[in-house]
């Protein structure tokens, strides 16, 4: 997939995650492929232990079923592949997982993730991407604290054409489509089809660096529209965005990356919800040593949220990872997270108050490596959210330890 994107288009074809399964079958199915694609498919199992000191994220001093605490087991199994055929590529992966929990045992449920991806070429000026991917999980607890189980799928399609006119220009084009599903009928609201078309050119430089120009249009539908008196009423949304794009590489071990421009978001029930405004992401990536790799993260951009009442806030945040290997065999982690989600573009015209809420993140992690196709880790994890005020969502805290293992065939 793209790093950046953007869009323009109106009509389109609707890919989904059936273009994964068509993709992933067809290449593994192909008779002619079965000698070839024998060396590239990569099998493999993987088992997990967590602890989770408040899994679903409650308030202090709140229980739910007399706790708060959860161990979750997790055995999962699956395969990738990475099949290059004359100058086209195939890629793909899946995977199943069973997830079960100790003292919230009806949330027990079995995930599903599949991936496909067609990367071609034709002639020597156009390429492109076709792919699509479906996955099955549980819903996250941060904005909806039930001890309910509430699955959530995604089915994901997208394809873009890439046309390099001239040596330093090429001009691109794109469309995607996301499908989320709830099954918890309390949850039904955020069920929704989110489609962005693009279009934009770029000026590709000798070094590797580019710069461009990112048309994009967003639209969403909720087909189940949500009333909450007058704080929330959504079926749908347009955004428009037009944004510049850079890639800079600084230098062979850096790297500056930013999208960001001017972006209108207007909603089908209520012209009080609308907002615009900037939105733009910056990341940087340094590499100092051969074995050390730095990356950090600023963004401030509209996001889903996943909640009964609100559906999207203003996200303003910023990250930084670490990723050291200390040896051949072992390598360390740490990562820190801070976001602010401003609601008040819906609520301004409604309540005579400011809302938004802070969220906090930091985990450390070591993965040891006994031998070339298999894997240890454990990590560390923290996690905070402080609210303005406790009418939309709650504060709380949750800290969490993880085991996990894992075998390529």
């Amino acid at each position: 997939m793209r790093s950046f994107s953007g869009g323009i288009c109106r009509r389109a074809p609707q890919p989904s995650g059936l273009v994964a399964w068509v993709l992933v079958t067809g290449a593994v199915l192909a008779p002619s492929a079965h000698a070839e694609l024998s060396d590239t498919i990569k099998p493999f199992v993987a088992i997990g232990y967590t602890h989770d000191d408040n899994l679903l994220r409650l308030e202090d001093g709140q229980q739910l079923d007399g706790g708060r605490a959860d161990n979750i087991r997790q055995a999962q199994a699956g395969l990738s592949f990475k099949w290059p055929l004359g100058r086209q590529e195939f890629t793909g992966s899946a995977k199943a997982s069973r997830v079960s929990f100790d003292h919230f045992s009806q949330l027990d449920y079995t995930g599903q993730d599949y991936q496909g991806a067609w990367n071609w070429v034709v002639g020597n000026h156009l390429s492109g991407h076709l792919g699509g991917s479906y996955s099955q999980t549980i819903a996250p607890f941060s904005d909806f604290h039930s001890n309910q189980r509430n699955l959530k799928t995604q089915k994901r399609g997208y394809y873009d054409i890439f046309w390099r006119f001239h040596p330093s220009w090429q001009v691109h084009a794109g469309y995607n489509q996301d499908k989320f599903d709830y099954d918890l009928e309390s949850q039904r609201f955020n069920t929704r089809t989110e489609k962005a078309t693009d279009a934009g050119f770029d000026y590709l430089a000798s070094t590797g660096s580019t710069v461009g120009l990112v048309a994009r249009r967003l639209t969403g539908d909720y087909p189940f529209a949500l009333t909450q008196g007058q704080f929330a009423q959504e079926s749908g949304y347009t955004q428009d965005e037009l944004k510049l794009k850079v890639l800079w590489n600084i230098s062979e071990v850096s790297q500056l990356q930013f999208l960001g421009g001017r972006v209108k978001r207007k909603h089908d029930l209520s012209a009080s919800h609308d907002s615009s405004g900037t939105n733009a992401r910056l990341t940087a990536q340094w590499s100092p040593r051969a074995r050390l790799r730095l990356s950090a993260a600023a963004w401030r951009e509209f996001t889903a949220v996943e909640s009964s009442v609100l559906n999207y806030a203003l996200g303003k945040g910023g990250s930084v990872v670490a990723s050291w290997a200390w040896s051949a065999k072992v390598r360390l982690e740490a990562q820190a997270r801070q976001e602010k989600r401003d609601f008040n573009g819906q609520i301004a015209n409604v309540l005579p108050i400011n809302y938004d809420d802070t969220t906090r993140s930091a985990s450390a992690s070591i993965t040891y490596a006994p031998t070339e196709r298999s894997q240890l880790s454990v990590q560390y994890a923290h996690e905070k959210r402080d609210p303005s005020n406790r009418l939309f969502s709650s504060g709380y805290r949750a800290n969490s330890v993880a085991f996990n293992a894992s075998i390529q065939f």
